[in-house]
């Protein structure tokens, strides 16, 4: 066995870190949040080859950006759609979050519909929005799910962790009453006769989003939807992890990896944590999916 992997060798090298890693958790990082938090100047992460620009409005955040070497956690998934987009398409970001991936979107589609209930969120996209000069996003501070209404919203510490939901992604800090609309009411409302890409990221109820999507669906007028599966946010809110499909394999569609591998009956039963895609012609998409060099998360 090499040196370097024996006990001995591993215990004395944590023991020499380990004063580091607490003065950087108990020091260095609270100094930093009180830096960001009380500033009146906004700091920001840019991804130049992306063109992706995110603000930090925590010291965490700006750690796990500078060790990943990532602006945002969907980057993988942004790689490997990009080719998929054209110039034409209509975009539903729903649980825009704040506002780095529409406006992303923003720069190689259309038109992008960005849907977040949140109003700090909403307020760090206008933000961005102003200082990117985007045109063609229309946000609106509603959620999206089953059926009209208003629905308590768990304002979690990290923000993008808001949820319906008490989940496990981190600690909840207050609850507010939100407003919700649906996919069908505001295309319906809107003249929204198509939606070429669909993005859902709404901390474990998507299937909601997607209940209330079902005329779209049944149309087919949606071309492509992105999600994601986890199962310790679906298990925390009580949803089962393979029903999430359900909205999507009634109407027609087909779930694929992200590689371009068609879910099997058992793998659906079963669905393993990722970002899936779903349309009805996977065969138009899979081919021009593109790659990565950025980590899976």
């Amino acid at each position: 066995m090499p040196l370097k992997d024996s006990f001995p060798y591993r215990a004395v090298r944590y023991a020499f870190r380990l004063p580091g890693r607490l003065y950087s958790k108990y020091i260095t990082e609270p100094i930093v949040k009180r830096w960001i938090r009380t500033s009146d100047m906004t700091v920001f992460v840019h991804d130049p080859e992306r063109g992706l620009l995110r603000p930090v409005v925590e010291g965490e955040r700006l750690k796990w950006t500078l060790n990943a070497n990532l602006a945002v956690d969907a980057t993988y998934w942004l790689d490997v759609i990009e080719p998929l987009l054209t110039k034409e398409d209509i975009v539903f970001d729903v649980g825009t979050n704040i506002g780095t991936v529409a406006n992303w979107f923003s720069k190689r589609t259309k038109h992008v519909y960005g849907f977040e209930p949140h109003p700090d969120n909403i307020r760090i996209t206008q933000d961005q929005i102003l200082l990117r000069q985007s045109t063609n996003i229309t946000l609106s501070q509603i959620a999206l799910g089953s059926e009209p209404g208003t629905l308590p919203l768990h304002v979690k510490s990290f923000h993008g962790h808001h949820s319906f939901g008490n989940t496990a992604a981190s600690p909840t800090v207050e609850i507010i009453e939100v407003e919700v609309g649906t996919v069908d009411q505001f295309c319906s409302t809107n003249g929204i006769e198509r939606i070429d890409f669909l993005k859902i990221d709404v901390e474990g109820f998507e299937e909601n989003v997607l209940q209330g999507a079902s005329t779209m669906l049944s149309n087919q007028s949606i071309g492509l939807v992105l999600f994601e599966l986890r199962h310790s946010i679906l298990t925390s809110v009580g949803k089962n992890t393979q029903d999430i499909f359900t909205p999507l394999v009634q109407h027609g569609y087909t779930v694929f990896t992200l590689n371009g591998r068609t879910l099997t009956v058992a793998e659906l039963e079963r669905p393993m944590d990722a970002d899936y895609l779903a349309a009805v012609n996977p065969e138009e998409y899979i081919p021009r999916l593109g790659t990565s060099s950025a980590p899976v998360l």
